[in-house]
């Protein structure tokens, strides 16, 4: 086949594959973008009828299988049957794909950033695609038996959109040419599969059910997961089998020691690039797809001391349902928030759900930053505003992104005391850095080592981009106070208007009771006036405080919200430019290439040799982390985000009890000016009222003076308003009111007197008719 490049329009590209007896070839027509993947059998007479059973199976298996997690058929163009006749010299049905332009997982987990396994979004999605593709064939009585990273390819959308938007990448299962039609009355007796990947039974058992793909679907999982498998990965299926038989139900990992025990534990190995929640729930399912008794594997019977425990024979029965689909599907539905700890240096993660406030989850990051609550500002990496505690966090969760949240300490930027967290084995050769290591050993140092750079180089950039969004975070802080100051501004406007019509119209009534008080007309009327004005004068004062602080603060606001758009940008890059880890990748991806390259990884295995070039590089990566955050501590960028957010936090203060102290100020100017009116009508009602009603006036309200009194005119004419005053004003002014009552009586008896006299003289006139004279 090598000899055909040509067949009419189609163009031989390249091979994509070649397994035992088939072989994968891309073609490109040559007038468009058309491409496909067929898949021709390269042997001929020597074929078996096995073989041949086997290799038509897949083709109708294939064609059947219509799920968009398995490879599709397509038809295939009629030149290829003529074109292709020398190069199929079985004659079995010539195989006509989809093309998948993302390779294999394997191609995937061979690359040194995959040593431990994938990141969290990326096993999401192969664990939710390739689930899905195994509960279909499953439901259609059909077993894979040979599913392996081989056997999973990833199909790349080609859409066509913004450069920096992610392509959608589908992962599909292919080669079923080891599948079976199998139910649960039928057994199979064949031994295919990729060993490592294949189910215990099939080794020490005649038959075996669909329940073989649960194993490998575990396997796969773990090993997508933390770039190893479970079981012992550096022996063959027959010496790792004893010791894994032995392991509980709880047992997902068996594993040998630095000195080659062999230890069992119930999680997974603690480098990876996973959440802890997510980590939690995947272990609870490995417990069940890793089961050792192919009875039990997959089902939700909770451990080996359950009895009568129902065969395949008997089918599904009440407390042993098969369930390995159900919690995968419901455990990718869960929502995990992801959080990056800037002050700590940490991340963090939770499960939440529709309810769960951000209240909420301030509380369970204090128990892990010890962060106070009160002093936590969580910041979106979206909005880079602070979020309010009665929010909901399910707003901010992002199922595509490493970080949805960032949380800060309001007193301090970054806690430089935080120690790293280094993996055991890498802890060990800074330790003991001449210690000898075999091969297995060896292994987990370089895969354990290179981990560790790549997570440091992670939190690295998260820290960066955390202190990024602090600081456009603070350019919007900026915007809302000024937003806030303005509305108080206008307020204070309003508030200040108001005094000043209320300061004029005071001053006015000041002048005219120091003109009553000199021409000392009436002034035992205005006890009630003098007491207002202290009040307002007071008040006044208070006023002229809380306008200078004010025009102070707008000031200050300023030239803080000119200081926080000012960015840091060209500072922090430079800093990156400065300081960053590529030059420690670099050293430490050349020394795990060249350890997988070298005649220790390929050659005698029971050799052990000290390993000084990976000891370097994790002493650099912890030099130059010490390094980093030592910098960053004097760096212009922190102290001005550090200045700022102690800054607003102070001016929020500020306007916060600017705007109750101009409430209280209100409402006092209103009581006042209330006071005021009550006074002045108080004293007008007085001036009106007839001489008639003075009896019935309340003594502190008139004042007479005996020099003004004249007979025959209205008593009114001579009366000083005063305020009429509530009890607490009355007081003060009794004795001076009793001793008023008192000559107001003794003059009303003076003038009552004087009244009957002059009505009850008599006067003779009669001396006027005498006519003696």
């Amino acid at each position: 086949m090598n000899d055909i490049v040509f067949i009419g329009d189609w163009i031989k590209d390249r091979v994509l594959g070649s397994g035992s007896f088939g072989i994968v070839v891309l073609w490109k027509h040559k007038n468009n973008e058309q491409k496909l993947a067929i898949k021709t059998c390269k042997w001929g007479d020597e074929l078996t009828t096995k073989h041949r059973e086997r290799w038509t199976k897949e083709v109708e298996m294939l064609q059947i299988c219509n799920h968009p997690n398995i490879v599709a058929t397509k038809e295939l163009p009629p030149e290829f049957v003529t074109g292709l006749a020398r190069a199929n010299p079985s004659n079995l049905p010539i195989l006509c794909m989809e093309y998948c332009s993302g390779g294999d997982l394997r191609q995937v987990l061979t690359r040194a950033d995959a040593c431990c396994g994938l990141k969290e979004i990326q096993v999401r999605k192969i664990l939710n695609d390739i689930g899905n593709a195994m509960r279909f064939l499953h439901n259609n009585k059909i077993t894979h038996r040979d599913l392996k990273p081989e056997n999973i390819v990833m199909h790349v959308d080609d859409v066509v959109g913004l450069e920096q938007t992610p392509k959608k990448v589908t992962y599909k299962i292919i080669d079923l040419g080891y599948a079976k039609e199998i139910d649960s009355n039928s057994i199979c007796a064949s031994f295919v599969g990729t060993l490592q990947y294949l189910a215990p039974e099939l080794f020490y058992s005649k038959s075996y059910s669909n329940s073989v793909d649960f194993w490998s679907l575990g396997l796969l999982a773990f090993e997508i997961i933390c770039g190893t498998r479970p079981f012992l990965p550096f022996k063959a299926p027959v010496e790792w089998m004893p010791s894994v038989k032995k392991k509980t139900h709880d047992n997902i990992c068996v594993y040998e020691t630095f000195h080659g025990d062999i230890s069992y534990s119930n999680e997974i190995f603690p480098e990876n690039h996973i959440s802890k929640p997510f980590k939690a729930l995947i272990e609870e399912w490995l417990k069940i797809a890793l089961e050792w008794d192919p009875k039990m594997r997959g089902r939700n019977t909770p451990s080996k001391v359950t009895f009568d425990i129902p065969s395949e024979e008997k089918g599904n029965t009440l407390g042993s349902n098969i369930i390995i689909f159900t919690l995968l599907e419901q455990i990718l539905a869960r929502k995990i928030i992801k959080i990056f700890s800037v002050t700590t240096i940490s991340q963090v993660a939770y499960e939440i759900n529709e309810s769960t406030t951000i209240l909420t989850l301030k509380t369970w990051i204090n128990k892990d930053t010890n962060i106070p609550t009160e002093n936590q500002i969580l910041i979106s990496p979206t909005s880079y505003t602070d979020i309010d505690n009665e929010e909901l966090v399910m707003k901010y969760w992002n199922e595509n992104s490493a970080v949805m949240l960032y949380v800060y300490n309001k007193n301090q930027i970054i806690d430089s005391s935080c120690a790293p967290n280094v993996p055991k084995a890498v802890q060990r050769c800074l330790e003991h850095h001449k210690d000898l290591y075999n091969y297995k050993n060896s292994q987990n140092l370089y895969r354990n080592a290179f981990y560790f750079v790549i997570n440091q180089m992670d939190i690295y950039e998260a820290l960066i981009n955390g202190i990024f969004s602090r600081a456009e975070s603070l350019k919007q802080e900026s915007k809302q106070l000024l937003v806030k100051h303005n509305s108080v501004d206008k307020n204070l406007g309003q508030f200040l208007a108001k005094v000043e019509f209320f300061t004029k119209m005071t001053e006015e009534g000041k002048k005219h009771v120091e003109q009553l008080k000199e021409s000392e007309v009436g002034t035992n009327l205005l006890g009630g006036f003098g007491k207002i004005f202290k009040e307002i004068d007071a008040l006044l004062e208070k006023t002229q405080k809380i306008q200078n602080a004010w025009s102070q603060l707008s000031i200050r606001i300023q030239s803080a919200a000119r200081r926080s758009n000012e960015g840091i940008s060209t500072d922090m890059n430079s800093f990156v430019a400065k300081y960053n880890y590529q030059n420690v990748f670099s050293n430490a991806y050349k020394t795990f290439i060249s350890h997988k390259k070298s005649e220790f990884y390929n050659g005698n295995r029971e050799r052990e040799k000290q390993c000084p070039d990976i000891v370097r590089v994790c002493y650099d990566v912890l030099k130059l982390r010490s390094k980093i955050l030592q910098e960053l501590q004097h760096q212009q960028f922190i102290l001005k985000l550090k200045d700022l957010s102690i800054e607003f936090a102070k001016i929020s203060d500020i306007i916060t009890k600017a705007t109750d102290n101009i409430e209280i100020l209100s409402t006092d100017l209103s009581n006042s000016m209330d006071e005021f009116t009550s006074c002045v009508w108080s004293t007008i009602s007085v001036v009106v009222r007839d001489a008639d009603n003075m009896a019935d006036l309340p003594y502190s309200v008139v004042s007479f003076q005996k020099r003004d009194f004249k007979i025959g005119e209205s008593v009114s004419h001579h009366c000083i308003p005063v305020a009429h005053r509530e009890e607490d004003t009355v007081k003060s002014l009794i004795s001076e009111s009793l001793n008023l009552r008192q000559n107001h009586t003794n003059l009303c008896e003076k003038l009552n007197s004087q009244k009957k006299m002059l009505q009850q003289t008599i006067f003779d006139f009669a001396f006027l008719n005498d006519t003696s004279q």
